[in-house]
């Protein structure tokens, strides 16, 4: 997870609650959208320097917005330079089809149906915030990025080649998700033959 957040404090500066409504809206399939989880890896990440924080009040209310330092854009792109290692990514849930064939058949059905659902639910979700980006510009950031010089410096020029991976990443997501689909509901007509001989 402290990767995820340095990577989203490298293109902008964020409170707790804005670093949480990112994930929420785009990295659920890779970490964890619970405040006590992202405030854990908040404290790892300013003991070991990586991150700082400005505090200020707003309405009131006492908040601090988060920011990457060169220390932690360092970590970051270190790891970016890191050869991704996608097949290691574990998946206990897995189990449960692996000794499915321990249920009954009438038993499986109504878990595939279930399992069915959530993924094309999350290939929705997927779709959606493509659509919601596809009409949507990144002025916002931008003009974030040419108000404060410490994003200017370090991501402007690089504000295309970051949203292009950006997609090809969603675009992996949407892959997997509809290759999930297919192949569940493949094991659901099967598993519908085999109970019917």
């Amino acid at each position: 997870m402290e990767k995820i957040i340095l990577g989203i404090l490298m293109l902008k500066k964020l409170t707790v609650y804005e670093i949480r409504a990112v994930i929420r809206a785009n990295f659920q399939a890779m970490c964890s959208d619970s405040l006590g989880s992202i405030q854990s890896a908040l404290k790892r990440l300013l003991e070991a320097e990586l991150v700082t924080f400005r505090e200020y009040v707003e309405k009131s209310v006492n908040k601090k917005r988060f920011s990457i330092t060169d220390k932690g854009r360092e970590e970051l792109l270190h790891w970016l330079k890191t050869p991704a290692n996608i097949s290691n990514a574990k998946n206990m849930e897995l189990g449960k089809i692996l000794f499915m064939g321990m249920l009954a058949a009438d038993e499986r059905l109504p878990l595939l149906d279930e399992i069915i659902a959530n993924l094309e639910q999350d290939l929705a979700d997927m779709l959606a915030i493509q659509s919601a980006v596809a009409s949507t510009d990144n002025a916002e950031l931008s003009q974030h990025w040419q108000t404060d010089p410490q994003y200017y410096e370090f991501v402007s020029h690089k504000s295309k080649e970051i949203e292009a991976y950006q997609m090809l990443t969603l675009q992996y997501g949407i892959d997997i998700a509809t290759f999930n689909v297919e192949w569940f509901q493949k094991l659901k007509r099967d598993s519908l033959s085999e109970k019917q001989i």
